[in-house]
């Protein structure tokens, strides 16, 4: 048979400190010495906690983190924001008032036939008008407010996106806009520009650990070559699949 574990009593102060705390431990404890002292002999049968000791008091640290974030803000809208050279990050929420313009103008049932969905525009070096995207690509969502993270097609472009119902004829009817996020390549550049270049002595060894000393290759073909490799095993984390892109009609 398994022995019983044996429960340690608290004693009268360790009870006071769990109920009030420190502080207020040591409030109650004067009031009862006092209450003692005003006493007579007999009325003190009672066991008086024991005083505290310097090494049972504990610091506490209060860390004032401010007000708790909304849940909703009851505006439509969403923002983009660049994470690393193939992942965006988006928020978006859909307000109960706008929701409400929408089905006066469509119906009272286009948001059960619609599916919300954020599209992403490719606008890189172009001053979009909803209509001259180079590429596109749809994510269908399955909240009114949310945040998510996104991979895109391409490094080194400029996106932004529209959140809005996909109704099952194809019809895209946009809801909001976001402001448009640049990503950086996610590899070296080519501009071998003196300021910014790469020492002698690490570029030297680079080219030693690759084994591109031995391939006869210019310092032009090789960093190519290095910056190739580099946005191979560059790390892209978790997230969403990889979209397919196409063209806007």
């Amino acid at each position: 048979m398994k022995k019983r574990k044996k429960v340690r009593k608290l004693t009268p102060w360790q009870k006071l400190v769990s109920k009030y705390g420190v502080k207020g431990a040591k409030e109650r404890y004067k009031k009862i010495i006092l209450k003692a002292k005003s006493e007579p002999e007999t009325a003190k049968d009672s066991l008086q906690p024991t005083p505290p000791a310097d090494k049972e008091e504990k610091v506490s640290l209060f860390i004032d983190r401010g007000v708790p974030l909304k849940e909703r803000y009851g505006e439509t809208k969403i923002a983009l924001l660049p994470r690393d050279p193939r992942w965006i990050y988006a928020y978006w929420e859909i307000a109960e008032a706008k929701k409400e313009e929408v089905r006066r103008k469509r119906g009272e049932e286009i948001f059960s036939r619609g599916s919300l969905t954020l599209r992403f525009y490719d606008v890189t070096d172009i001053v979009f008008n909803g209509r001259n995207a180079h590429k596109q690509f749809d994510v269908k969502v399955y909240s009114e407010i949310g945040n998510w993270y996104f991979q895109v097609p391409e490094s080194g472009r400029t996106y932004l996106s529209d959140i809005g119902l996909l109704t099952a004829g194809g019809e895209f009817i946009t809801l909001a806009r976001s402001n448009p996020v640049s990503l950086p390549q996610g590899k070296i550049s080519e501009i071998a520009d003196e300021k910014w270049m790469i020492v002698k002595e690490e570029f030297e060894e680079l080219i030693k650990e690759m084994q591109l000393d031995k391939s006869g290759l210019s310092t032009k073909e090789a960093m190519k070559i290095l910056s190739r490799r580099l946005e191979e095993i560059l790390p892209l984390g978790a997230g969403s699949p990889i979209p397919t892109s196409r063209k806007p009609k």
